[in-house]
């Protein structure tokens, strides 16, 4: 291609296309120059002011337009979106994100390998670029939980040579790693032996620990950026990558001054569905940064040629000869709202929407039938706590919840004992089943793991999903034990998703039959399929700031203090079991 742009410009061949009248936004410089932008074979051939004489099979008119490198998201998570390949590419697109790391780490909890051989060919040949990561900590937490595989330095091996990996996902057991568990540091041994980026998620370790982690090789984090911790992981030489809930002004201030600027990015990691819709992919979080105090040209930086270094992609990232010609056109820096977006020198999206429809992928058969769960009834979610004859009151572990984060407190509490059993009034019941089927035949099974939530008092029915980090085993809230059980059931009627009953009345549904985790379904049917979940969540009394956060998270055991996992409440900070009981009297 340097070739034929070579002749382009000496006017040997025309150009494919010229993008006249635009200002040119310099990643290298954090400069905008005011002129054109000439393209031949997908790549940029000349910027600027175009003062020889040349012939285009296409010219197009920016308009004064501000022509902005295409959005690189360095880390995130397709399955986030609950949205096969094909239709999550068209959102992004239109929001201007041309590639995407993505670690497919949920639908590798689900179905191994398969599944991440499956993601990287549902991702393949879209206009949307998608580097695919090997997702390195599955289960997230081994020993505390379950999943449908279990992976170690063979299986990592098995994964890089899958076509389109191109790195290790993020290692989440931080505890194991800085613990010096064989097992995930032959993992990341493994990695390092092909010389592929390593990715990390080290959101509570600090000194000697946080350092040990780093001496693995592992060389980026997006978990906790508060001020303290991000200028230690910046000291300690890791990459940062600044997702949206940790954008602030401190931390913007701070990273303002840093003098190693190719160090931090902007990501995504996850954004459910709604979001989305409602605000947009990674340019959402380059205006959020913009909208807190940074520098426009230095938040696109941050969302483009940092990412591409990052990704050892050295082909995209800038607006510059010789790069790919993925580039968008916006009239405001500071509301990052692309009007076209180009890739490899291609419009496919205008105005906010994709002008191209991607191919459907066919995911293997057992993908639709991965819910290994016998029938429940409503006495498989009684409580069956063993207490002595006369007790009038029991001290118990609870996961203290609020309204606003998904982070859970490990809480006791004493509550009463009537009639030999616990008076669970004001809680929430949450119960986990493991779904992956036992043995190499995946006999179901329906084994509930209780635990009791607080902080919703006005909770009333339940709700069940398949969509439950990281394992994604079934899981069911709720205050009535036949709507737990009818909520469960219909959910292995559906193959999976999400569902709110009350009375024995299914409000709302969203199917996800791919692995229990994505949907093939289009845009606007998720949509109205979530307005109606959402609406019936409310009905139920479930308060909370993101709800669909809130319910996929209370089951991941990487994530402080406690949780509920298929096994039993995990103390994820001490990374052990907790009774739900602890005394009585």
């Amino acid at each position: 291609m340097g070739a034929d742009c070579v002749y382009s410009i000496i006017g040997k061949k025309p150009f494919d296309l010229v993008i006249k009248n635009v200002k040119i936004v310099n990643v290298f410089t954090e400069s905008i120059v005011e002129g054109d932008v000439a393209v031949t074979g997908g790549v940029i051939a000349y910027i600027g002011p175009i003062d020889f004489p040349y012939t285009a099979n296409e010219e197009i008119d920016g308009a004064g337009r501000y022509a902005v490198p295409g959005f690189i998201d360095a880390h995130m998570h397709i399955e986030s979106s609950m949205m096969a390949p094909a239709r999550f590419a068209e959102l992004i697109l239109a929001c201007g994100t041309t590639t995407v790391a993505a670690d497919p780490h949920e639908i590798g909890n689900v179905c191994g390998a398969a599944g991440v051989r499956a993601l990287a060919e549902a991702s393949a040949n879209m206009p949307l670029h998608v580097l695919m990561m090997a997702p390195s900590t599955i289960p997230s937490a081994p020993g505390l939980e379950r999943s449908g595989w279990s992976l170690g330095e063979k299986e990592m091996e098995e994964l890089l040579d899958i076509p389109g990996v191109a790195g290790m996902g993020e290692l989440m057991d931080f505890n194991a790693v800085a613990g010096g568990d064989e097992r995930i540091l032959g993992v990341v041994e493994a990695a390092r032996r092909r010389g592929v980026i390593l990715d990390g998620h080290v959101p509570a370790l600090t000194g000697a620990r946080l350092q040990a982690f780093r001496a693995t090789g592992v060389d980026a984090d997006h978990t906790d950026m508060s001020l303290p911790r991000a200028k230690e992981k910046l000291a300690a030489g890791f990459s940062i990558q600044i997702q949206h809930s940790f954008l602030s002004e401190d931390l913007i201030a701070y990273v303002d001054q840093f003098p190693l600027q190719d160090r931090i990015m902007l990501i995504t990691d996850d954004v459910p569905f709604v979001e989305l819709v409602e605000h947009g992919h990674l340019n959402a979080n380059v205006r959020r940064a913009i909208a807190l105090g940074l520098r426009p040209l230095r938040a696109i930086r941050y969302a483009t040629i940092n990412a591409a270094a990052r990704l050892r992609l050295y082909d995209r990232g800038a607006v510059s000869p010789g790069y790919r010609a993925d580039i968008l056109l916006m009239k405001d820096l500071e509301k990052i709202e692309p009007d076209m977006v180009f890739s490899d020198g291609r419009l496919v999206a205008e105005n906010g929407r994709c002008l191209v429809r991607m191919e459907k992928y066919k995911f293997p058969e057992e993908f639709y039938h991965s819910v290994h769960v016998l029938p429940l009834a409503a006495e498989d979610f009684a409580l069956k706590a063993e207490l002595p004859a006369g007790a009038a009151e029991a001290l118990i572990h609870v996961l203290g919840c609020n309204e606003i984060t998904t982070r859970t407190k490990n809480e006791t509490r004493w509550i009463p004992v009537r009639n030999g059993q616990l008076d669970t009034a004001g809680l929430v019941k949450v119960g986990v089943i493991y779904r992956h089927g036992y043995g190499p035949e995946k006999a179901p099974g329906k084994e509930v793991s209780l635990g009791l939530l607080a902080g919703f008092p006005a909770f009333r029915g339940a709700l069940a999903t398949t969509y439950a980090h990281d394992s994604h085993n079934l899981t069911v809230y709720g205050t009535d034990e036949e709507d737990m059980a009818r909520a469960a059931n219909r959910l292995l009627e559906i193959g999976g998703g999400l569902c709110a009953v009350q009375d024995g009345e299914v409000l709302a549904e969203v199917p996800l039959p791919v692995a229990g985790v994505l949907t093939e379904g289009e845009a606007d049917e998720l949509q109205e399929q979530f307005g109606a979940f959402f609406r019936a969540v409310e009905r139920l009394g479930l308060r909370h700031a993101n709800p669909m956060m809130f319910l996929t998270l209370m089951t991941l055991a990487v994530s402080p203090e406690i949780k509920c996992t298929d096994i039993g409440l995990v103390d994820t900070l001490e990374k052990k079991f907790v009774p739900l009981v602890v005394e009585a009297r």
